[in-house]
Parts: structure tokens; sequence; C-alpha cells
């Protein structure tokens, strides 16, 4: 777990860096948050795994973080948007309109 949240935050890190010199591309703020709402996803998946029945409990915080980024892949530019938008970027093809 540590290491995908450790890579996550590079990536973010990096990109804000990007960011501040107006060197970001929006496919490569696309990209990041894909890849690091899919990431933060998991994680919280495994730590409910490794909680076992209190993973999914109040007195744990893990089922709360999974249901916020449930919604995050749906209402901020879905995963399948995301993607879209990367292949775009990298093959010049329109994939919607």
């Amino acid at each position: 777990m540590i290491t995908e949240i450790t890579k996550a935050q590079l990536l973010t890190f990096r990109l804000g860096q990007l960011k501040n010199e107006d060197r970001a591309t929006s496919a490569q703020i696309s990209m990041a948050k894909r890849n690091n709402v899919d990431m933060a996803l998991k994680v919280a998946r495994e730590a409910r795994q490794i909680h076992g029945a209190m993973g999914i409990m109040n007195e744990y915080s893990v089922m709360r973080h999974m249901a916020n980024l449930e919604s995050v892949i749906t209402y901020e530019g879905t995963h399948d948007i995301h993607l879209l938008i990367t292949g775009l970027d990298i093959t010049g093809i329109q994939a919607f309109s």
C-alpha cells in the first residue's frame, strides 16, 4: 500500500511543479487524476479487507473513504472519460464529440 500511495504523491507533486511552471497539460492532469483515484480505491478496498468485518463498521472510516472515492469516479469526470482524454492525447483521434 505505501508504495502505491507514495507513487501517487510523487505523481501529484511533479504535476504541481509543472502546473506552477505553466507546463501541465489537461491530458496529464486527467491521467494523474484517473490513476490516483483508482489507486486510492484499491488501497481503501485492501484496508477494508485487512480490517475484516470491522472494516465495514462505523468504528473505522474505511467504508466512508470508499464511498467518497466511488462518488469521485461517478461525478468528477468518470474513469472512462479520463481514459478517452488520455487516448486522444496519445493518438490524436477524437473518441467523442
